[in-house]
């Protein structure tokens, strides 16, 4: 784990303003930031895609599949590079109250969720081979015109899941018979 006073300026001082008069950090971690990740994953396939398919093109049909060429592999990299300055942006807090996700959202943003300490908290855990992985605290859902998407909150790319997980049990209370 790391202390709150290794995290940079900027994001040292949202966490500051997150946290209640108080409240005082037991865990602070920072995502694993890997370019290729489980979030970015779709770009990947995109970006993989959109090359075949443009290569197709610049052979088939000449230099009119170069505009788009540029553009298919300009989305995909710019998707990736958006969540790797995230991941890098985020912050995830443990205190004696709650579970605090800080990270920014754009040019000047930033977003804090935050869940009460409760029993049950941890809805779904999702360990990788190299001890990495994902916390998941609830679901956000969205709304559309054709159905719904869910999407999951909480704490994603942790280094040290277990211990993490181990530690947030451990705060937690536990209910009286």
């Amino acid at each position: 784990m790391m202390s709150l006073a290794s995290l940079p300026e900027k994001l040292h001082e949202q966490v500051l303003l997150a946290m209640q008069p108080g409240e005082e950090p037991v865990v602070v971690a920072r995502p694993k930031t890997a370019v290729v990740n489980r979030v970015s994953q779709p770009y990947i396939f995109f970006f993989i895609f959109a090359i075949f398919f443009d290569a197709l093109f610049i052979f088939c049909g000449g230099f009119w599949g170069l505009p788009f060429l540029l553009l298919f592999v300009a989305l995909p990299f710019g998707g990736i590079w958006y969540t790797y300055w995230q991941m890098r942006n985020t912050v995830y807090i443990i205190t004696e109250r709650r579970a605090l996700v800080v990270r920014a959202t754009g040019r000047k943003g930033w977003q804090t969720l935050s869940w009460p300490l409760t029993p049950g908290l941890v809805k779904e855990r999702m360990l990788r081979a190299d001890g990495s992985g994902d916390l998941i605290f609830g679901y956000e859902v969205h709304k559309h015109d054709d159905g719904h998407t869910s999407v999951p909150q909480g704490f994603f790319n942790l280094p040290e899941l277990r211990r993490v997980e181990q530690m947030l049990m451990d705060i937690i209370p536990t209910p009286q018979d």
